[in-house]
């Protein structure tokens, strides 16, 4: 029997429930949420507590978009860990342990950080050692990834994408927002900054501990990215999925670069945006992602994408167009949870979508490709948000996004990959 005729057979063995769908039992789904918490972390530091303190700062605008591109650029080649996953020595060592090993980074570099206070003095070197934590943090994502191949079945992805993506806003909300916002009030940057490094160390000891190598059915053929692009771009329909992934978070970083910005100008203090925000965004992407793990296999995972992503559509061309009541908290904050409940969905279906659509073989390598063109628009969308807020204004770049998204939406309906619509590509 050939090689690509075992592991088609075993990827079939794997989707219909058979005994390789024991490696989706609650442990494995507990690891992966944790690895993406390591990521909340990150991202609730940078979005909740560095731009808002570096807008009061004074550091303009555009500075602080840099620093968020220049943070994109790892995601964006991050698919050259995919071969990397791929190959026969880190089956051996498992992408768990891998994983670990990126989340120790992380740690190193975050530890790093609480060394450049105060921020605004030390924004060049923030900004560099800013990109080598996104570098490291890459190589954890693609190695999660792999795991979740490895040990959740198809039918359950809906469910474990809802999971990890829960974890990550634990991580950026409830830790890193909250709590270490509470910190950081009280003490310092620096105080934060080690609570969260120490906080990535712990993740990676259980997930090392927990998650080594396992001799699954899905083991992985080695593979390369020019492999798995061509296998994408000769299915039906594949160079739509690919522009599509890389368009579909646009919008969404627009207006997460400009908020920092957004705050200062509606005249909250960066303790204000921890005490404002903070709670409420947890409750909306918790209520989101819980929401999802029930709704997104059982509705279908293009269908969730297509309604989702009309249902944000909606909520910023609305939240736009009643600009005279920003000034009142409660609005914001149930504008808020709204935005965050429904891009919860808009996440995990996305995100099982492009699960959807990889191959057997080379899954490491392909879905890294597909989620590159997910993180594109970090590269170039914050300067496209800086460029908007100066022509529109505020309440135009939210309506600007909200039309966006609404094509993207039809778009996804377009698409032919999906749990609902019984094809697979890049197989």
């Amino acid at each position: 029997m050939s090689d690509a005729r075992e592991v088609e057979l075993a990827r079939l063995e794997f989707d219909s429930g058979g005994p390789a769908q024991r490696g989706a039992r609650g442990r494995d789904v507990a690891v992966l949420g944790g690895l993406y918490l390591v990521q909340g972390i990150v991202w609730g530091f940078g979005g909740l507590l560095l731009l808002p303190r570096l807008a009061a700062a004074g550091v303009p605008l555009e500075q602080q978009a840099g620093i968020v591109a220049l943070a994109g650029a790892p995601w964006v080649f991050k698919l050259a860990w995919g071969p990397v996953l791929d190959t026969a020595w880190a089956r051996r060592l498992g992408p768990g342990r891998v994983a670990a090993l990126g989340s120790v980074i992380v740690a190193a570099a975050l530890a790093t950080m609480a060394t450049l206070d105060p921020p605004r003095a030390h924004v060049g070197a923030l900004a560099w050692t800013w990109l080598l934590l996104n570098v490291a943090l890459c190589l954890q994502d693609v190695a999660t990834d792999a795991l979740a191949f490895d040990r959740i079945p198809a039918a359950a992805r809906g469910r474990a994408v809802a999971v990890m993506l829960a974890g990550h806003h634990v991580g950026a909300e409830a830790l890193a927002g909250a709590w270490v916002g509470a910190i950081v009030a009280a003490r310092g940057l620096p105080a934060g900054l080690a609570v969260l490094a120490g906080a990535a160390a712990l993740v990676a000891v259980v997930v090392a501990i927990v998650a080594g190598p396992r001799g699954d059915a899905t083991a992985r053929a080695s593979g390369s990215i020019r492999e798995a692009v061509q296998a994408l771009m000769l299915s039906p329909g594949g160079a739509v999925v690919i522009g599509f992934a890389a368009l579909v978070f646009a919008a969404d970083v627009v207006t997460a670069a400009v908020s920092g910005q957004w705050f200062l100008e509606l005249g909250w203090t960066p303790e204000a945006v921890v005490e404002r925000v903070v709670v409420v965004l947890l409750v909306g992407n918790l209520a989101g992602y819980v929401s999802a793990a029930w709704l997104v296999d059982r509705l279908g995972h293009r269908r969730v994408l297509l309604g989702s992503g009309l249902a944000l559509a909606s909520a910023w061309i609305g939240f736009a167009a009643c600009r005279g009541l920003w000034s009142h908290v409660a609005f914001v904050q149930a504008f808020i949870v709204v935005q965050a409940w429904i891009t919860a969905w808009l996440y995990a279906a996305t995100h099982a979508v492009l699960m959807d659509a990889t191959g057997a073989r080379i899954r490491a390598t392909q879905f890294a490709v597909l989620t590159a063109c997910l993180n594109l628009p970090r590269v170039w969308a914050p300067a496209l948000g800086a460029w908007a807020v100066a022509a529109l204004g505020f309440a135009g770049t939210f309506a600007a996004c909200g039309v966006w998204q609404a094509v993207l939406a039809l778009v996804a309906a377009s698409l032919g990959v999906g749990r609902d619509s019984g094809q697979a590509r890049g197989r």
